[in-house]
């Protein structure tokens, strides 16, 4: 899947729903999570598809020959990645709903902003994501590209 890219940023009701843009449901329609970030540092939430999530929850594992039930470190990653996981459906007003607890993690305030990055979308608090790609641009040494 290749996926939208881009930002925009979109109001939140203070209920928590917030618009998801079109170019984004177009490609990422019905059965979707909402899941925190992983980066402690820079807290945002992610859409997948639940096939591409699970993909990704599997990706951890495949160097070590796959998923191990009887592997208290396979267990407790897999629990990690999971426990977080929430359902999300796009009402007939084009909108997600956050919930309180993962508004909190990522700091959802009034705005956020929506950042398709292919196979997934992440949101962010807008203040979060820019001092995220400030500190990206001041570490030069992440990738060495030529």
């Amino acid at each position: 899947m290749g996926g939208p890219s881009g930002t925009t940023n979109h109001p939140m009701d203070p209920k928590g729903r917030v618009t998801f843009p079109a170019k984004y449901h177009r490609e990422f329609h019905d059965d979707l999570v909402l899941v925190k970030s992983i980066e402690r540092n820079y807290p945002s939430l992610s859409i997948y598809s639940r096939e591409e999530y699970d993909a990704y929850v599997d990706s951890f594992f495949e160097s070590h020959g796959g998923f191990n039930a009887r592997s208290a470190s396979h267990v407790r990653l897999w629990t990690r990645l999971y426990k977080d996981c929430t359902d999300v459906n796009v009402d007939q007003a084009g909108r997600i709903l956050i919930p309180v607890q993962l508004r909190e993690y990522a700091q959802l305030e009034k705005t956020v902003s929506i950042v398709g990055v292919r196979k997934y979308v992440q949101i962010w608090n807008p203040d979060i994501l820019d001092r995220y790609m400030n500190d990206f641009d001041e570490e030069d040494d992440l990738l060495d590209l030529p």
